[in-house]
């Protein structure tokens, strides 16, 4: 696991992690063992990845007491173009067995949920593929600001061996100082990580955990249509052997007969034995 400077909470061993999917993704999941993994920046909340500029400004205001200093450093770290951005690409799963905001984001009524062996699921698609990182979505702010206020406290002053004051001191000297400029990188890289792991409050029902793989030079991108535009993505392919899957549910509007009866036929040819259930969501039409 690389980036030591990024905390994020692990799946609980013993623990199961559910897959919020459509028909087309639960066929490319148990016929081919596939997953996919969605480009960061098409993912569904528009202002996921502005809310942590947010959470940045505040607890840059309460730690860096020069507004001439905050505003250099933030120019200089999260406002710049100097770098190219690293692709990543997003695969979700949540903690929650049955959410009724989950089934309407991934239709509810041709959804299902895969139930997985975290530990097992999470050990499959390390073996197919190198995860950046992975770990529950933060959707507390006060811990957003902590995180955020330990790389700029604690993890820059420790890794450069000045404090944060005489870091940017010598950012205000001279704009092109090493050691300024390797704090600036730093901290915006982290930032970029952490803008896929912190999201605003109200969608804490949805208890997200999140694999992210960093783009590599080689890496296939695909793309499919959604909503009218062309959604880019990457296969996550796990070995031919059975998934660790615990159970499928299907969702509040699938009801039909048909839906439980297809899915488990098609699991008994795959030769799973993972119970079919329906959600227990009652909704009005």
């Amino acid at each position: 696991m690389s980036g030591r400077q990024v905390k994020l909470e692990h799946a609980e061993k013993g623990s199961i992690l559910y897959h919020y999917t459509k028909s087309n993704g639960i066929n490319g999941i148990i016929n081919h063992n596939c997953f996919w993994a969605t480009k960061s920046d098409f993912l569904n909340d528009p202002n996921e990845f502005s809310h942590i500029r947010g959470i940045i400004d505040e607890v840059c205001r309460e730690n860096i007491k020069k507004p001439a200093f905050r505003e250099m450093f933030l120019k200089d770290s999260i406002y710049t173009d100097r770098e190219k951005s690293r692709e990543y690409f997003v695969l979700s799963f949540s903690k929650c067995r049955d959410s009724i905001t989950m089934w309407s984001e991934f239709g509810n009524k041709t959804g299902y949920n895969i139930g997985f062996r975290s530990d097992d699921i999470i050990a499959r698609i390390e073996e197919a593929a190198e995860i950046a990182y992975h770990g529950l979505v933060v959707y507390d702010a006060k811990q957003q600001k902590q995180l955020i206020r330990r790389i700029i406290c604690n993890y820059l002053p420790n890794l450069l061996r000045m404090s944060m004051d005489e870091i940017l001191e010598a950012g205000n000297h001279d704009r092109q100082d090493s050691t300024y400029l390797k704090a600036c990188r730093k901290f915006r890289r982290t930032a970029e990580v952490y803008a896929m792991f912190f999201k605003h409050e109200g969608f804490a029902e949805e208890q997200e955990y999140r694999f992210i793989f960093k783009k590599q030079k080689n890496t296939a991108v695909y793309f499919r249509a959604k909503d009218g535009f062309m959604l880019p993505y990457i296969e996550i392919p796990l070995s031919e052997q059975n998934l660790p899957l615990e159970e499928i549910m299907i969702a509040p509007q699938n009801h039909i007969d048909l839906a439980k009866n297809g899915m488990e036929y098609m699991l008994h040819m795959k030769g799973y034995e993972a119970e079919v259930s329906l959600s227990n969501i009652k909704l009005r039409y």
